[in-house]
């Protein structure tokens, strides 16, 4: 990953302030990724453009973790028996409830600040053989969606495995110990930053 490229994804998402420039293991625990899953680097994502209703759906919060209701389980095929959020508020509220829903949640996000649609990618792949509950424990509750359709997201910075975010034009330390003007330097960044 190289900051300042752009990448097409899918999978979940969150808002900016959910991640910005918190330390590694913050955005793990504000995400719901197991101890270390970020410790070999990430990039810090950000969505070109607007979503539609048709390109996302809801997954709640992510104390839920995999938008599933209740705690993640020890194997994959238990962990896949839980509800998932997009399902229960379907049932519950309908397609027109749900769309409502949708529009709610569109209306809460923006193209820039602290509520632009960010997305973690982290070095350390999926581990098929971890069990979810370890690598995909209940995160800190910030809102999350399902991407449905692969979007295009601007890698607007990388994190290495030194706590170090390279920003196209800087780098900053936003580890445990860092000073407050080098986070407050990569939040104005992320916030601002055009990503089209």
């Amino acid at each position: 990953m190289i900051a300042g490229d752009y990448v097409e994804t899918g999978g979940n998402i969150t808002q900016l302030k959910a991640v910005a420039a918190r330390a590694p293991r913050n955005v793990e625990l504000s995400l719901g990724y197991g101890i270390g899953r970020l410790a070999a680097g990430y990039g810090i994502l950000l969505l070109a453009g607007t979503l539609s209703p048709g390109e996302f759906e809801l997954d709640g919060i992510t104390l839920r973790s995999g938008g599933r209701a209740g705690l993640p389980a020890d194997t994959a095929a238990d962990d896949l028996k839980r509800e998932r959020v997009h399902d229960a508020v379907l049932r519950e509220r309908g397609v027109n409830g749900y769309r409502a829903l949708q529009q709610m949640a569109l209306r809460a996000i923006a193209i820039t600040g602290p509520d632009r649609i960010a997305k973690i990618r982290p070095v350390t792949p999926h581990d098929d053989d971890m069990k979810p509950s370890l690598q995909y424990p209940m995160g800190g509750g910030g809102l999350q969606w399902k991407l449905t359709v692969g979007r295009r997201f601007l890698i607007a910075a990388t994190v290495d495995a030194a706590g170090i975010a390279h920003a196209p034009d800087f780098s900053v330390p936003i580890g445990p110990h860092a000073r407050y003007e080098d986070r407050a330097r990569l939040n104005k960044y992320l916030e601002q930053v055009a990503a089209v």
